[in-house]
């Protein structure tokens, strides 16, 4: 059941009461309000907000708000559920994302009693305790510390940031002909089928520990998603097995290469699919996440040109375990991951 509180503070000669539940039915005006509020550049529209908190396949509605006494919101703390496999088993767990308090009541308390700090622990109690195997998310150095000192966050690693700049290292585009000569077709997918969960079930014991990138989630994570620019999904096959795909998205002169899954059987696959998509676009740079784990994907993207550099945010990979208390172990040690696993993608 939701955790109800309510608190006070001394403000002159008045008091005012935060009372902090869980989202209802309605609260989204409120909270795109907020987030207008908090983060004027990038505004968040109802599609959105329907898309990512209440119509996804893996749950909805892990929302936790914080309201002062005139009705205002003032704090809201969320995550969106996904599924992840480690060695076999598959558990839920928390992507973080969305964070935001009104400026107005940010010097009320501090730490645990500040208006995030109270939003959050809501959050833990309501939706994650017992209940998932961990929280993540990609955060900056100021919300690390916040997190790492009042929320119980682990700061696991700094987001391993790859990059392959086209003007000096362009991509030969590659040939219908050279392609069907190898084997190889592609297309841009617009649904997914079982091809792409025969892939997950065929190719995850060779990544160890990662979220479960099966039909479902390629489906709403990317194909799905309302905003824009679009993301693209292209896959590729050969001799008529699905041995591959990825993702990506344009921001101005910047190819995303968001999210990626292949068979390491057939890496080749790798260099075929970017030498087919990348010069058909007018970028200056490829940028990606992937950590330097597995190994041999690690190898491949080092032979397919890929520098890697300091993350120009410097983020950095943050864990909250619960059900799952080595998380933060395992994560350093075997997770896979891409800037998709984010919802800065």
């Amino acid at each position: 059941m939701p955790v109800e509180e309510s608190e006070q503070r001394a403000a002159g000669s008045e008091r005012e009461s935060f009372v902090t539940r869980a989202y209802r039915d309605g609260d989204e005006i409120a909270i795109l309000d907020l987030f207008a509020r908090s983060f004027p550049h990038a505004p968040r529209t109802r599609e959105h907000f329907e898309w990512k908190y209440r119509r996804s396949p893996f749950g909805n509605e892990r929302i936790s708000l914080t309201f002062a006494g005139d009705g205002r919101l003032v704090g809201h703390y969320c995550g969106y559920p996904v599924v992840f496999y480690d060695r076999g088993e598959t558990f839920a767990a928390h992507q973080i994302g969305d964070t935001m308090t009104d400026p107005a009541v940010r010097h009320v308390g501090r730490g645990p009693s500040s208006i995030l700090g109270r939003t959050a622990r809501h959050f833990y109690d309501t939706f994650c305790a017992g209940q998932v195997g961990f929280n993540f998310g990609f955060n900056v150095a100021n919300i690390q510390r916040f997190s790492m000192r009042f929320l119980g966050s682990d700061r696991v690693e700094s987001v391993t940031y790859r990059m392959r700049d086209l003007r000096a290292n362009p991509f030969m585009p590659i040939t219908r002909m050279q392609r069907l000569m190898r084997g190889y077709q592609l297309e841009l997918v617009t649904k997914t089928d079982a091809r792409f969960d025969e892939l997950f079930a065929r190719v995850a014991k060779e990544y160890g520990f990662l979220l479960k990138r099966d039909a479902r989630y390629i489906q709403w994570r990317y194909l799905d998603a309302p905003d824009e620019p679009k993301y693209f999904v292209v896959a590729i096959r050969r001799f008529g097995e699905l041995c591959g795909w990825s993702a990506f998205r344009i921001r101005e002169r910047r190819l995303l290469w968001g999210d990626a899954l292949f068979d390491p059987k057939h890496l080749g696959a790798m260099d075929v699919l970017l030498r087919h998509v990348v010069p058909q676009y007018p970028v200056d740079v490829i940028e990606a996440w992937f950590p330097p784990r597995p190994i041999w994907l690690d190898r491949a993207l080092q032979s397919l040109g890929f520098e890697t550099k300091p993350d120009p945010q410097d983020l950095g990979y943050m864990c909250v375990p619960f059900v799952k208390t080595d998380a933060s172990a395992r994560i350093a040690e075997s997770l896979y991951y891409t800037m998709g696993d984010s919802d800065l993608f």
